[in-house]
């Protein structure tokens, strides 16, 4: 039995994990002025409000990139250059959805995963390098009970990740591999937590964070994990969790990150410093003369990767269920969250990671020369 990186780290807890009061925890940002982004972007004319939204990343080219957005009608896919749909599933209740990749560099292997709300089954689908289209992958498993939430992920040096399923007093790891015709799916570990879990990612080491109703956000690594947050915020409505990574312009392999925990009844983002959850500030997209902002949303996503012009350094995305014609996702690049708390840019960091460099032998191919 495989068990991932993020996965061992976990069990060393299980038995000691505390639910106690947060003795010692750092005093919640407190962040009452936001910052403010403008808005760059609207995709309209979704079929249904967005349950989930996610980013996949073209092997080569930034701008052939797409935005994937879940629906209660399906999940459909829009080239990041012109907004136009690439790709559809139909006939699924899609609630939620995460992206990944299997292996490393341009060739890895993208796929995308969500929750079939109607048989409470995950679906996996592969990402064509080429073509974009989806494609069927058998291997998704069924969940017995509700699903809070859930999230898909590895840590920068893994080549495959794992499916980590959020639900009451509990959190499900399932360690993911290629498989002859899909990806299979290992329930590794069940892991009990604190009632009031809502939403995870997985940081650029493997390890999961959670966050609580509460907005205290929790790093599940070492023993009592739930025994103080490593970061806390001020919100309502702290749903969605996420991780950005970028590198030093100067050395590509110093990647650091950053955690953001959105508050989806005013659209505020807040961002934690990942290594001692040091509170940078808070940001919220606002209103252009052509353009509204965002005052609330039903779900976000944010990716640290380059998707093409604006959005070289990545992209910020909110569901909005009232557009002015029906739901839209509106969108802005990461540069202008960092501008507006004066944090520096950085360099993209590729969700693909890099591909693993064979050892130099000489040459490929041995010239034999005849010297007679």
């Amino acid at each position: 039995m495989r068990l991932s990186a993020a996965c061992l780290i976990l069990l060393t807890f299980i038995a000691a994990c505390d639910r106690q009061a947060k003795d010692g925890a750092p005093a919640p940002s407190g962040i009452t002025e936001l910052d403010e982004a403008p808005v760059s972007d609207e995709l309209p004319g979704l079929p249904a409000a967005a349950t989930g939204i996610a980013f996949w990343r073209h092997p080569t080219l930034s701008f052939n990139s797409t935005m994937i957005v879940a629906t209660s009608a399906g999940v459909s896919s829009y080239s990041m250059e012109d907004g136009n749909e690439v790709s559809r599933i139909d006939g699924f209740d899609a609630d939620g959805l995460a992206v990944s990749y299997i292996g490393k560099g341009p060739q890895a292997a993208g796929f995308i995963a969500f929750l079939d709300a109607s048989d409470n089954a995950f679906r996996f689908y592969g990402v064509d390098n080429n073509s974009r289209a989806f494609l069927p992958l058998e291997g998704g498993p069924a969940i017995r009970g509700a699903v809070r939430s859930f999230c898909l992920g590895r840590a920068m040096d893994a080549s495959v990740p794992s499916l980590f399923v959020i639900q009451k007093g509990k959190v499900q790891v399932f360690n993911l591999a290629a498989a002859d015709g899909g990806i299979s799916a290992e329930n590794a570990a069940t892991l009990d937590t604190p009632d009031n879990l809502v939403s995870c990612a997985v940081d650029i080491d493997g390890s999961l964070l959670v966050a609580a109703e509460d907005g205290d956000i929790y790093r599940l690594s070492g023993e009592n994990a739930f025994a103080a947050p490593i970061a806390q915020a001020s919100v309502s409505l702290p749903e969605d969790l996420a991780v950005i990574a970028s590198a030093d312009e100067n050395d590509l392999t110093a990647v650091t990150a950053e955690i953001l925990l959105v508050d989806l009844s005013n659209g505020a983002i807040h961002v934690f410093d990942r290594v001692n959850g040091k509170a940078h500030g808070a940001v919220k997209l606002t209103a252009t003369d052509s353009m509204p902002g965002v005052d609330n949303a039903e779900v976000f996503a944010i990716t640290g990767a380059n998707f093409g012009g604006l959005y070289r350094n990545g992209v910020i995305a909110f569901g909005v269920a009232n557009g002015e014609d029906g739901p839209v996702i509106r969108i802005a690049p990461v540069s202008s969250l960092k501008n507006a708390l004066s944090m520096p840019v950085r360099e993209p960091v590729s969700p693909r990671g890099e591909a693993q460099q064979a050892a130099d032998e000489g040459l490929i191919i041995p010239i034999n020369i005849d010297q007679e």
